[in-house]
């Protein structure tokens, strides 16, 4: 009889996820069973917890939740050969065919048949996890295992800010959730002429300081965006926008924002479809759009590992919380409630 794991587990269409005993997976000839040791949560799984519009329309349940981890090798296929078990890794959670134009054009973060863990398929919010070879990564020496657990989300940040040339130009950030706050930092190391972040949350506002945020604006407050625009150069906008909110208001701001010919980098997940005025906040502005899914496999993660290696990047303040996964109905709670930036759940 196949050995019991605790999970947590998204078992129907309702709010809510719940703590269960799963199988243990089982292990295939290219895979890697990893025994997760620590994982983090994320923007989307909150968006599952709660069931919004956007979790209706994307994820079938039943599965296992989760995305952001790092762990320890328990066991390796028998065609697996650049990992051995007591290795610490983490991974990319995008799993694609492998054989389409996407993935062997450098694109298989948009693989038209990929598999999300803890989307598509059970994800990394138990006890152990199976991934294909092809997709576990090396925690390097020197990198604190919480950050190694929350690679994910910075490669989210490192592709949304690398998107674009962003030496030398101005840049605002919508949303200071723990996304927003490692672009701060990015896009400051990368070499960003100045940095503002748009946030409604008082201490994140704060925080985005803390993070190398030149200035920071109450989007609910009157005013803000005329002030905006009157002191950023020449008094026409910003140069680069880039939208982490997934708010529709944050969306709306952001081709606000932006200057006549600059760019908007999108990576928040609307709950629900967003009406746009074109005309006037793309077309005749001339505004370059750019969709951020995901990491470039694998050149973000290689971005990642030497931004904070080689550039010190230190990302561990944004983790506010860590508490055992048992606790995982309090973590939630915290962050529907704006309490938290990020929450490592420990399952050692």
């Amino acid at each position: 009889m196949m050995s019991k794991m605790p999970a947590l587990v998204k078992k129907t269409g309702a709010p809510g996820i719940e703590l269960e005993a799963v199988d243990r997976p089982t292990l295939g000839r290219d895979e890697v069973l990893i025994r997760i040791q620590k994982t983090g949560i994320c923007g989307t799984d909150l968006h599952i917890y709660e069931w919004d519009e956007w979790a209706q329309s994307r994820v079938r349940p039943p599965f296992v939740v989760g995305h952001e981890f790092m762990g320890v090798i328990e066991a390796v296929g028998e065609g697996v050969d650049g990992f051995k078990p007591g290795e610490q890794v983490s991974g990319e959670g995008h799993i694609g065919c492998g054989h389409c134009y996407f993935c062997r054009t450098g694109q298989g973060h948009i693989c038209r048949k990929v598999e999300i863990i803890g989307v598509d398929r059970d994800g990394c919010f138990a006890e152990f996890m199976r991934l294909p070879e092809t997709n576990v990564w090396k925690v390097q020496p020197g990198i604190p295992r919480e950050v190694a657990a929350i690679f994910d989300p910075l490669g989210n940040a490192m592709h949304t800010v690398m998107a674009q040339p962003v030496a030398g130009r101005s840049l605002a950030i919508v949303g200071a959730g723990a996304i927003g706050l490692m672009a701060c930092k990015i896009a400051k190391a990368a070499g960003a002429l100045s940095v503002v972040v748009v946030e409604p949350r008082p201490k994140k506002r704060e925080l985005a300081c803390q993070f190398g945020a030149d200035d920071a604006y109450d989007p609910v407050k009157t005013g803000w965006l005329e002030e905006f625009i009157a002191k950023t150069p020449d008094g026409v906008g910003a140069d680069i926008v880039l939208e982490i909110s997934g708010s529709v208001s944050g969306i709306r701001n952001a081709f606000e924002m932006v200057r006549p010919g600059g760019d908007v980098a999108l990576l928040g997940i609307p709950a629900s479809p967003v009406t746009l005025n074109l005309s006037e906040a793309i077309i005749f502005k001339g505004v370059t759009v750019r969709g951020i899914n995901g990491r470039l496999m694998y050149k973000t993660w290689y971005q990642c590992e030497r931004f904070l290696l080689e550039h010190k990047l230190d990302i561990s303040p944004l983790i506010t919380h860590q508490m055992p996964y048992k606790q995982y109905e309090e973590a939630f709670g915290l962050l529907q409630r704006g309490e938290a930036v990020k929450i490592i759940l420990d399952w050692e």
